[in-house]
C-alpha cells in the first residue's frame, strides 16, 4: 500500500493542516479535494487539493504562482503549495455558501427558475472574475452552475474549482462538465477566454429555463434550441445568443466585451426567482364543509310524483310544534348573553382604566396578509418565523417592512386589484413570491448600518436637507446632489425606481441612501492649468461615488481623461448644473468654455470592490471664430460703378489679345485725368482717390 493511499481523516500535513473529509473522488487530472482545518489559525476551514500524477503535479507547480496572484474578493485566495506523503498539495480558502446547481434544484421542486434580473446581475458580478483570471493568461476550463457558489455572507457569486485551469494557448484538459464546454474544447483547440464565456452563457440559459444543457441543444447538434416559453428583452437575448456562439467572427472574445454589451441594459424590477413558464397548474381540492353543488334530478319529467302520506304529514306538524316550543327559549338565552357582554365591558373598563394611552394596538396580521389563527403548512410557518426573527435582528420596523413587500407584490400583480394572497391553496404560489420579495428586500436593507435600519419608516425630508445645504454651500449644484443621491440609492432600490424620488414606502430607502451617501461624500478640487496636464488618483468604494470639482480658467476649453474599472460610470455637469455629458463609461471628453467653471464630475462604481480612478485634465485656450472677409477696396470703381477688385500686380496679357482689351472683348476705359481742377469748379466723384 502506497503512502498516499493510506491517507485519511485526521492526517496532518506540514504539522499544520489536518484533513477532515474528502469532498471529491480521486481524479488523475484534477486530483482529490479535501476539507481541512488550519490548526495554526484557530482551526480555520480550508480546501486542500491532493495531486498525485506527475503530469498534473508539473502543471500545478507551473500554474499555482499565477493563481496566487489572483486578488479579487470573489475568488478564493490560494495559499501555499507543499509536498507531503508522496503527493502535491494546494491550499485555498474555504467558501461558505450554496452552489447555483443546488439552488436551481431546490427551485425546480417549487416550479421556480431564476429571473432575468437575477441572471443579469449574476453575469455582471461574474464577468469581472473571468476578466481577472483571463488577464493572468489563464483559462478556467469548467464554468458551470456547480462551480459557481452563492456566498452566504454577502450573496455574491464565487468561482470555485480550478482543477482544469490551463494556460492560455495550450491544449485544454479532458474532464469538463458535459454540455457546458464548447465543442472546440472537446476538439482540443487551444484554450482561449471565449471558452469560459461560452460556459457562462450556457449557465445563464440553464438557470433561466430550468432545463439541462442536453435538452437545450438543437436536434441537429449545430446550435442551441431556445425555449419557446422563455421571454427576455431582445437586447439581453442577443447578448446570451452571442455568448453561445463558436464562430470566431461573431462570438465574444473577452469578458470586457460582454460587460460593455450588458452596460446599456436596464436592470429589471426584480432580481429574484420567478415561476416557470411551463409550470403545471395545481388544482385545489374542495375544502371540507363546503356544500356540494346541487345535482340534477335523476327522475324523468314523465314519472308521476308520489302522493303525500297523511301519517307523515301529521308527524311533520307535530315536529314543527316541538321546534316552535324550543325556539321560545332563544329570547331568554339572548338576554342572558347581552347581560354577560355588558358585565364584561364594564369590568374591562374598570381594569384597563389606568393603562397607558400610548400602548400600540396589536395587529391582526402577521406576515403575508394572513390573519392570526388561520392554518398554514408547517414549512411556511417556519419560514415566516425565520423572517420575523431576521426583522428583529436587523431592528427593522415590522409595519413599514410589511407595507414595503406588499407594495412590491401588488405592483407586480396589478390585476389583483390590491388583494393580498390568502391562506388558500390557490394562493400558495403568490405567498412564495411574497417570501422571495421579502428576502430580496432584506438583502438590500442589510447594506445599511444598524442605526439607519432602525430609523426606516420614520425618516423625513428634513433629515437630509441639512447635508444637502452643506454641499451646496461648498459650490456643489443642487442637481448634482440629486444625482449623487440617486447613485447611492442604486443598490437599495429596484431599476424602475432608480433615478427619481419614489413614493412611500420606497421613499424611506431613498432618504436612507441620501443620508448615507451625502455623509460619506468628499469633494476633490482640481484646477486645470493651461497647456499643462494635472493628474489625480483616488479610490472609489464599492457601490459608492466620488465627486470631483474642476476649476477652469476663463475663456478656456477643458480636456478631461478619466480611467478606471469597466464598472465605473461618469456624468459631467456644467457650472449651472446642466448635464454636459450624459452618464456613460469613463472616457476622454472635451468641454467648451461655455460649460463654465467649476465643472463637476460624478463617478460611480457599480463593482463589488473598490477601484482606482485616475483623472487627467488640461485647459486649452478656446478657438476664436474666424473674422468675416474684408474687401480691401470697398468703394465702387469711379468709371463703371462696379465694385473694384484688387489690382493684380504685373498683369500678363492673354495670348492673342491686345493689352488694351479685357477678357469680355470690351475696350478698357481710360483712366481718369489727373489734371488739376480749375479753381472754383465743383468736386466730381472721379476726383476722389480711394487709395488716399
Amino acid at each position: 500500500m502506497s503512502e498516499s493511499s493510506a491517507l485519511g481523516a485526521g492526517t496532518v500535513l506540514a504539522q499544520r493542516y489536518r484533513l477532515e473529509d474528502p469532498l471529491s473522488e480521486g481524479d488523475p487530472i484534477q486530483g482529490r479535494l479535501w476539507r481541512a482545518l488550519d490548526t495554526l489559525a484557530g482551526d480555520t476551514p480550508l480546501v486542500i487539493r491532493q495531486v498525485q500524477s506527475s503530469e498534473s503535479r508539473q502543471r500545478f507547480q507551473q500554474i499555482w504562482p499565477r493563481l496566487q496572484s489572483l486578488l479579487h474578493p470573489q475568488l478564493p485566495r490560494c495559499g501555499e503549495l507543499l509536498e507531503s506523503h508522496g503527493s502535491l498539495w494546494t491550499v485555498r480558502d474555504w467558501q461558505e455558501g450554496e452552489a447555483y446547481s443546488l439552488i436551481l434544484s431546490q427551485r425546480s421542486e417549487r416550479q421556480m427558475v431564476f429571473g432575468a434580473g437575477e441572471v443579469l446581475l449574476l453575469l455582471r458580478q461574474t464577468l469581472p472574475l473571468l476578466a481577472v483570471i483571463n488577464g493572468r493568461g489563464l483559462v478556467h476550463g469548467d464554468v458551470n452552475p456547480r462551480n459557481l457558489l452563492r456566498r452566504h455572507s454577502d450573496g455574491l457569486p464565487v468561482l470555485l474549482d480550478f482543477g482544469l485551469v490551463q494556460i492560455r494557448g495550450e491544449a485544454p484538459l479532458a474532464g469538463a462538465t458535459p454540455g457546458y464546454a464548447p465543442r472546440a474544447q472537446g476538439r482540443s483547440e487551444p484554450c482561449a477566454p471565449w471558452m469560459d464565456l461560452h460556459g457562462l452563457g450556457v449557465t445563464a440559459l440553464v438557470l433561466l429555463s430550468g432545463r439541462t444543457p442536453e435538452s437545450l441543444i438543437a436536434s441537429d447538434g449545430g446550435g442551441w434550441s431556445w425555449p419557446d416559453q422563455l421571454e427576455l428583452e431582445p437586447e439581453f437575448r442577443a447578448v446570451l445568443e452571442r455568448l453561445l456562439l463558436e464562430d470566431p467572427d461573431r462570438r465574444f472574445a473577452e469578458a470586457a466585451q460582454v460587460l460593455a454589451a450588458l452596460e446599456p441594459l436596464p436592470m429589471p424590477d426584480s432580481t429574484g426567482p420567478i415561476a416557470r413558464a411551463d409550470r403545471t397548474v395545481v388544482l385545489a381540492p374542495r375544502a371540507a364543509g363546503r356544500p356540494a353543488p346541487d345535482l340534477p334530478s335523476l327522475r324523468s319529467p314523465a314519472d308521476p310524483v308520489p302522493a303525500a302520506d297523511p301519517t307523515s304529514m301529521r308527524r311533520s306538524r307535530a315536529e314543527a310544534r316541538e321546534q316552535g316550543a324550543e325556539g321560545g327559549l332563544w329570547p331568554v338565552v339572548l338576554a342572558l348573553a347581552l347581560s354577560a357582554l355588558a358585565g364584561t365591558a364594564i369590568g374591562w373598563y374598570v381594569l384597563t382604566r389606568g393603562a397607558s394611552r400610548d400602548t400600540a394596538p396589536s395587529t391582526s396580521r402577521d406576515v403575508v396578509g394572513r390573519s392570526q389563527g388561520m392554518s398554514l403548512p408547517p414549512a411556511e410557518v417556519d419560514e415566516r418565523q425565520k423572517l420575523l426573527s431576521r426583522l428583529r435582528a436587523l431592528q427593522v420596523d415590522r409595519t413599514w417592512f410589511l407595507k414595503l413587500v406588499d407594495s412590491s407584490l401588488l405592483a407586480r400583480f396589478p390585476e389583483r386589484g390590491g388583494r393580498l394572497p390568502s391562506d388558500s391553496l390557490e394562493d400558495a404560489p403568490l405567498r412564495r413570491v411574497w417570501n422571495d420579495l421579502a428576502e430580496e428586500w432584506l438583502a438590500r436593507i442589510e447594506q445599511l448600518p444598524p442605526g439607519m435600519r432602525s430609523r426606516l419608516g420614520q425618516l423625513k425630508e428634513t433629515d437630509w436637507r441639512k447635508q444637502r445645504q452643506d454641499l451646496v454651500s461648498q459650490g456643489v449644484n443642487g442637481t448634482v446632489v440629486e444625482q449623487l443621491v440617486s447613485a447611492g440609492a442604486r443598490d437599495l432600490l429596484p431599476g424602475d425606481i432608480q433615478g427619481r424620488r419614489p413614493e412611500e414606502p420606497y421613499r424611506q430607502l431613498w432618504y436612507a441612501a441620501a443620508i448615507q451617501s451625502l455623509s460619506e461624500v468628499t469633494i476633490e478640487n482640481v484646477t486645470a492649468k493651461p497647456g499643462t496636464a494635472t493628474n489625480l488618483s483616488l479610490r472609489v468604494p464599492s457601490g459608492g461615488a466620488r465627486l470631483i470639482s474642476v476649476t477652469v480658467p476663463a475663456g478656456h476649453d477643458l480636456v478631461l481623461g478619466i480611467n478606471g474599472t469597466p464598472l465605473m460610470q461618469m456624468t459631467i455637469f456644467g457650472a449651472q448644473g446642466q448635464v454636459e455629458k450624459q452618464r456613460g463609461p469613463l472616457r476622454v471628453v472635451t468641454l467648451p468654455a461655455a460649460a463654465g467653471s467649476p465643472v463637476q464630475v460624478l463617478v460611480t462604481n457599480e463593482g463589488v470592490s473598490a477601484g482606482l480612478l485616475t483623472l487627467s485634465c488640461r485647459a486649452d485656450r478656446a478657438e476664436r471664430p474666424p473674422l468675416p472677409a474684408i474687401d480691401p477696396n470697398p468703394f465702387p470703381d469711379p468709371a463703371t460703378g462696379a465694385p473694384s477688385t484688387p489690382a493684380t500686380p504685373n498683369p500678363q496679357p492673354q495670348p492673342g489679345r491686345p493689352p488694351s482689351v479685357q477678357s469680355d472683348d470690351r475696350p478698357t476705359p481710360e483712366a481718369p485725368s489727373s489734371a488739376p481742377r480749375p479753381p472754383g469748379a465743383p468736386m466730381q466723384e472721379s476726383d476722389f482717390n480711394p487709395m488716399d
